[in-house]
This record gives C-alpha cells, structure tokens and sequence, in this order.
C-alpha cells in the first residue's frame, strides 16, 4: 500500500503548481518622496526585482486597490519597475488587491 501511495505522488508531483512568492507594497510606504534611488531600495522592491531576475520566464503581477487612485499608483509603480529593468511584458495589472492600502506583487510561471 505504501508503494501504490509513494508511486502515485511521484506521478502526481510533476504536474503540480509551482508555488508563488508574494509580496506587499504599502501605501505608507510609497508615499514618501520618490526619485530613483528611493524606489530602488523601497521595500520589497529590491527582493522582487532580484526573485524576478534570477528567473526567466517569470511574470509579475501588480494587484493594486480597485479605483482611479489604486489604477494611477499601479501604472507609477509599472514605470519604476520598467526604469529598474522589469520588462512592460513581464509585468501584468490585475485589479482587487485585498487591501485597499497596498499594492500585491506576485510573481508566477
């Protein structure tokens, strides 16, 4: 029986979901004064650029707060995530953030 069970996750485990590593920007956070060093070393920002380079293929997905001001700090952030070396293509808008103080980065397969 435990032959059948360890043969059927090793079949099974393949084809399972990678797991995904997320993290969160805070509206306190992004409210500071912002120049390019400033958003290069905002947090999480570094932790991101630096998951999403180490692997290819990855998109990123900026969940923001749902609204015209969720929308324009989305589209901010997208700029400064472009000028720090994150392809437009790579990067993908999805409204809805659980929160409506934070903007979700989530970077997928």
């Amino acid at each position: 029986m435990k032959t059948v069970a360890f043969l059927s996750l090793m079949l099974i485990s393949p084809h399972m979901p990678a797991e995904t590593e997320q993290w969160v920007l805070a509206a306190d956070t992004w409210a500071s004064p912002r120049d390019g060093q400033t958003v290069a070393r905002m947090s999480p920002l570094p932790e991101v650029i630096s998951s999403w380079s180490a692997n290819n293929g990855q998109r990123l997905l900026i969940r923001y707060p749902g609204g015209e001001e969720g929308l324009l700090w989305a589209h901010e952030l997208r700029s400064w995530l472009v000028a720090l070396g994150v392809p437009l293509d790579d990067q993908e808008l999805v409204a809805g953030s659980h929160q409506a103080d934070r903007i979700e980065l989530e970077l997928t397969r």
